[in-house]
């Protein structure tokens, strides 16, 4: 997904918005721009759990290399400035942490440790290392870097504070963690599954930090053979990982080509195997059998309200555009009918996500009703703001405001450059836009803190009863638990809408046939040391 809604490392520096949980706006909160967007056609993929589509089909074969294009390329090395999802699917490929998402989206698997337990009585959490393990060097992984990597996680500036429950760590054995918390957080363990709670080697190694991220070394499954920052990426297979017959692959590429019809005409020429992210425009040029939809993606695409001024800070107003918006016609125009309308304002298909029983209705007659009763005064200009890059963008904002001019509101389209559309939202300075929020954990909790920490997603309106409901959430021990926090938060974002949700959209990979054990989750990673050429 594109580098679109915040670009907020101003001449080096990091998040200008350092909120309780998390620094400026992380974890993929983007702009319609290119690769937000549905996908055409029919599922090309194999479905083998709820979450979990795949290509994992015969013997792994080792051998080989694949080429697979994104659209915007990663961060950098260093954790603290993980914004991208190409990021968080890229940084542990070669630094691997503890533990990694399972491909249904809601469960972990072992990654650097074979085993742990969570503690709540004694409010730890232990991890035991895999036996054996080396960094790419050759230097044992033993768990004082474990306990160094935890330190960075907590102290980062950007994502630090989805970690604030941890308070220190210990080391009984060169293969034991505990990481000490002031709470029973299980939030805090599903968490570690996101792919920048990345291990090092204590002290950088004898490195300074960023000469090291420059270089990075890990345990993960591949090497970094070179790099150019916003070209492309080659990674070779690490001969001292500690599956013995993983990754699969020799080489994998990542080129970054920001345009999506050169990225279709490279595909198409068998340039590349593989692109993660295909906009609704282009999906019909991509074989049916190659197509892999993501059905539907753990992401949340809606219209941003400005709740800090009129007329957004009127809830009658906020309710009334809710209304007016025909989430079925809009799905089919903006998406191509690949989308299902939104049932609440978390994401879909990750651990922790229910339904709260209520419904965003929609009808022109109850919205001019609810209309009336807002402060809103008929012929007053609402502007929606849109990013001017891409075809989709556009499209998408003018089936919005056909719609809500339907119910008397004066909606004045405008499409803006990126960079100015960002710098206006995080000025307050816009009524509403367009956008989507999507995980990149196996929790529906760190888009809590998201919310928590952009103030509803720049609505300004207070979050008192999400943080509340973000705290119950943390420590929640059964599902049960975890599913009434999720309802208290649900409920409230249905009867305040900071942001108004409207569809749940797919999203679309292509692939080749030669490309094999592809599993992909709702939040759109996948462990690329199980690919394989077929």
């Amino acid at each position: 997904m594109p580098k679109c809604f915040i670009d907020c490392l101003k001449s080096g520096d990091f998040p200008m918005v350092r909120i309780k949980s998390v620094g400026c706006v992380l974890l993929a909160l983007s702009l319609l721009v290119t690769g937000c967007g549905g996908s055409g056609g029919k599922d090309g993929g194999n479905k083998t759990a709820e979450g979990e589509v795949s290509r994992d089909t015969g013997t792994p074969k080792r051998g080989g290399s694949l080429t697979i294009l994104r659209a915007s390329d990663i961060d950098g090395w260093d954790l603290d400035k993980a914004i991208q999802l190409s990021t968080f699917e890229t940084l542990p490929q070669v630094m691997e942490g503890l533990v990694r998402p399972g491909a249904d989206g809601k469960s972990i698997e072992p990654g650097l440790a074979e085993s742990w337990k969570l503690d709540a009585k004694a409010k730890t959490i232990t991890f035991t290392l895999r036996p054996g393990l080396t960094f790419s060097n050759g230097q044992p992984v033993t768990s004082a870097d474990a306990a160094f990597s935890v330190d960075l996680w907590r102290k980062g500036l950007s994502l630090g504070s989805l970690y604030a429950a941890i308070t220190g760590t210990a080391t009984p054995d060169p293969r034991t963690l505990v990481i000490k918390m002031n709470k029973a957080s299980t939030f805090t363990l599903t968490w570690l599954s996101n792919g920048s709670s990345i291990v090092v080697p204590k002290d950088f190694g004898g490195m300074d930090r960023k000469e090291f991220f420059t270089k990075p070394i890990g345990a993960g499954p591949f090497v970094v053979a070179s790099y150019k920052p916003g070209q492309q990426l080659v990674l070779d297979r690490n001969p001292r990982y500690y599956d013995a017959e993983r990754p699969y692959l020799d080489r994998l590429t990542y080129d970054v080509v920001t345009d999506p019809n050169q990225q279709m005409l490279r595909y198409q020429s068998r340039q590349a195997d593989m692109i993660e992210g295909v906009p609704l425009d282009l999906a019909g040029q991509i074989p049916e059998n190659e197509r892999m939809p993501i059905h539907p993606s753990a992401t949340i695409h809606g219209v941003f309200v400005n709740a800090a001024k009129a007329p957004g800070s009127d809830v009658h107003f906020r309710r009334a555009v809710s209304l007016a918006i025909d989430r079925a016609q809009y799905i089919q125009a903006v998406f191509g009918g690949l989308a299902v309308p939104a049932t609440g304002g978390l994401p879909p298909r990750v651990q922790g996500s229910v339904g709260c029983g209520c419904v965003y209705d929609t009808g022109v007659e109850k919205a001019k009703a609810e209309l009336a009763k807002s402060s809103y005064k008929p012929g007053t200009k609402v502007e929606l703001v849109v990013d001017a890059a891409t075809p989709f963008s556009t499209r998408a904002g003018e089936v919005v405001a056909s719609q809500l001019r339907a119910i008397g509101i004066d909606a004045d389209l405008q499409k803006l450059e990126a960079q100015v559309l960002v710098d206006r939202q995080m000025q307050g300075n816009y009524n509403l836009s367009l956008g989507e929020v999507s995980s990149v954990s196996p929790t529906v909790g760190d888009i809590f803190g998201l919310i928590v920490a952009t103030g509803g997603l720049y609505s300004g309106l207070p979050m008192k009863t999400i943080s509340d409901a973000f705290e119950h959430l943390e420590v929640a021990q059964t599902d049960d638990e975890r599913a009434e926090a999720v309802r208290v938060a649900e409920t409230w974002i249905h009867d305040n809408l900071p942001y108004i949700p409207m569809a749940f959209p797919d999203r679309l990979f292509a692939v080749s046939s030669k490309v094999k054990g592809l599993e992909v989750t709702p939040f759109l990673s996948y462990p690329a040391h199980q690919l394989w050429v077929g």
